[in-house]
């Protein structure tokens, strides 16, 4: 992550590095300058001091007085610290008279002159003035002057102006720090503080705007800016809060709607008093995949017994629960007209009646005609008085669960592989035309003979189709199947709960495809029927 750098610290090194720049460089020029005075200084003094002492030097000279001359240039040794050495020369004559110890004797020179090791050489001629006004030249003084003091005196000169910069230096820089911050610092600091507000949603949050200057303006735009989002907010949130509201109203109709079509269609499925009439043991699971189901199931008594089925219509939810009243509709004036005697002609029967209902006795030629709606249907016609049970079947199959005496297990009476009402181009593709007005139908009788201890199951394809496990696949027939073996000898009301325990654990909270129903029963023999069954079985083994 980023490290947040100071404003303040970044203006401060700036100025700081300005500051000390600048102030190198002044240093650097005074260096110089007081300098060159102070080497100027040094050079007047020492010509002035070397013509001083040749005037007083002109008689020990010209009286080769060393003696004398020794002990003054001695003298002006120790007075003066920045004198190296001195000599004194008689005319023609290249050994000096008298020289101090110090420092080494330059060659002839005239004039004054500077080594490389910072020695000033002053020399000047020893002159003797007669009574009669003449000026002989008797011999010559030589001084060698050190400039080390010059450079120590200008370090002297420029440290108190130094230490006097340095001061002024962090002065200006705490109240320069001192004036930004409560100037531009701070200001910004709660224009950052107000607009972390504002990405809160404290839309309220304003700066003080009474500054004419640059930030002044800022916080003035700053303050616009804050009050047109609030503004809009609080529209949008208006807006949006009506909108909630509509469309709140708006489901909740919807809703009331479809639960009240719910208990509509709940009315037309048999009632729980109708199911026991003619069945020892029931079970329904019925799950639609929304509020309304677009499955159904019937039970009712006809003439010479009674009438179970089992239904899927296209779709589900809200369309297929209109399928469902039009087809439970259709199926009880079926039964109604036909009796339940043939069910492979009841099937055709509705096959007829549903694609006439719904106009879709030609083909699709396009547009409005592209609508094709049917359904599957599984009906057994149920005689306990006979101890048998025929079935007919369109795409819905029949699973009978023996009680184990003679023989286990899962049979599986499949339907015809034909849907009821659909467009005649349905059934291109496998070969059978729908029979229209032909007394022959295209649905096939299955009868089977009843006996004590048997379970009858017929449902749609929602159970078996469901996804679900690790992988995410199908429940499957075979699951099912072997759930049913295992519960040939239970209560239904167990075989009920065991398949939707199963269902619920294999499904593992993954959305419901398609609606789900599941239809078991027992029938209740006759004593006649029952005795026939059973020696029929005991002949049978």
């Amino acid at each position: 992550m980023n490290r947040r750098s100071s404003l303040l610290a970044r203006v401060a090194g700036a100025i700081l590095l300005t500051t000390a720049s600048i102030g190198t460089i002044a240093m650097l020029l005074s260096e110089q300058i007081v300098e060159g005075q102070r080497h100027q200084d040094l050079l007047r003094r020492a010509e002035l001091v070397t013509a001083t002492q040749a005037d007083a030097l002109s008689g020990f000279v010209w009286e080769m007085d060393n003696r004398s001359a020794q002990r003054m240039i001695e003298a002006l040794t120790a007075r003066d610290p920045a004198i190296r050495s001195i000599a004194v020369f008689e005319t023609d004559r290249e050994q000096p008279l008298a020289r101090t110890a110090a420092g080494k004797i330059a060659g002839n020179t005239a004039g004054k002159t500077e080594d490389a090791d910072g020695i000033v050489t002053v020399e000047r001629p020893i002159l003797l003035h007669g009574r009669e006004g003449r000026v002989q030249s008797v011999g010559h003084l030589r001084i060698a002057y050190s400039t080390a003091e010059v450079r120590q005196a200008t370090l002297d000169a420029l440290i108190p102006v130094a230490g006097l910069l340095l001061l002024s230096l962090l002065g200006a820089m705490a109240a320069l720090g001192l004036t930004l911050n409560r100037m531009v610092l701070r200001p910004l600091r709660r224009l950052t503080q107000l607009a972390s507000a504002m990405a809160r949603g404290e839309y309220g949050a304003r700066m003080d705007a009474g500054r004419t200057d640059e930030i002044g303006v800022l916080a003035d735009g700053f303050n616009r800016m804050a009050a047109t989002v609030q503004d809009h907010t609080s529209t949008l949130e208006s807006r949006v809060r009506d909108r909630t509201e509509a469309l709140a109203a708006t489901n909740r109709a919807i809703m009331d709607s479809i639960n009240y079509a719910q208990l509509i269609q709940s009315a037309i499925l048999p009632s729980a008093g109708t199911l026991s009439a003619g069945l020892t043991e029931h079970f329904v699971l019925w799950r639609p995949r929304d509020v309304v189901s677009g499955d159904f199931y019937v039970c009712r008594e006809v003439e010479d017994g009674f009438v179970v089925a089992v239904a899927d219509c296209t779709g589900h939810g809200v369309p297929g629960a209109f399928m469902t009243m039009t087809a439970s509709a259709i199926l009880n004036n079926v039964l109604d007209q036909l009796g339940a005697a043939d069910p492979a002609a009841v099937l055709a029967a509705v096959d007829r009646k549903v694609r006439a209902a719904l106009h879709q006795e030609e083909e699709a030629r396009g547009g409005a005609d592209c609508f094709d709606n049917g359904l599957d249907l599984g009906l057994c016609h149920i005689r306990p008085a006979e101890g048998k049970l025929v079935f007919a079947g369109a795409r819905i199959p029949l699973l009978v669960v023996a009680d184990g005496s003679v023989d286990g297990g899962v049979t599986e009476l499949r339907g015809d592989r034909r849907s009821l009402g659909y467009r005649p181009s349905a059934f291109r593709a496998t070969g059978s035309e729908p029979s229209g007005c032909d007394t022959e139908s295209p649905f096939t009788n299955q009868s089977i003979s009843l006996r004590p201890g048997q379970t009858f199951l017929m449902g749609t394809d929602g159970l078996v189709d469901q996804n679900g496990g690790e992988r995410g696949r199908s429940f499957g027939r075979i699951r099912l199947h072997e759930l049913l073996s295992q519960g040939a000898h239970s209560p239904l009301d167990r075989l009920k709960t065991d398949v939707e325990s199963s269902l619920d654990r294999f499904q593992c909270g993954r959305e419901q495809r398609d609606d789900i129903t599941l239809f078991g029963f027992r029938v209740r023999l006759t004593d006649a029927a029952a005795i026939s069954s059973t020696g029929s079985g005991r002949r049978a083994a």
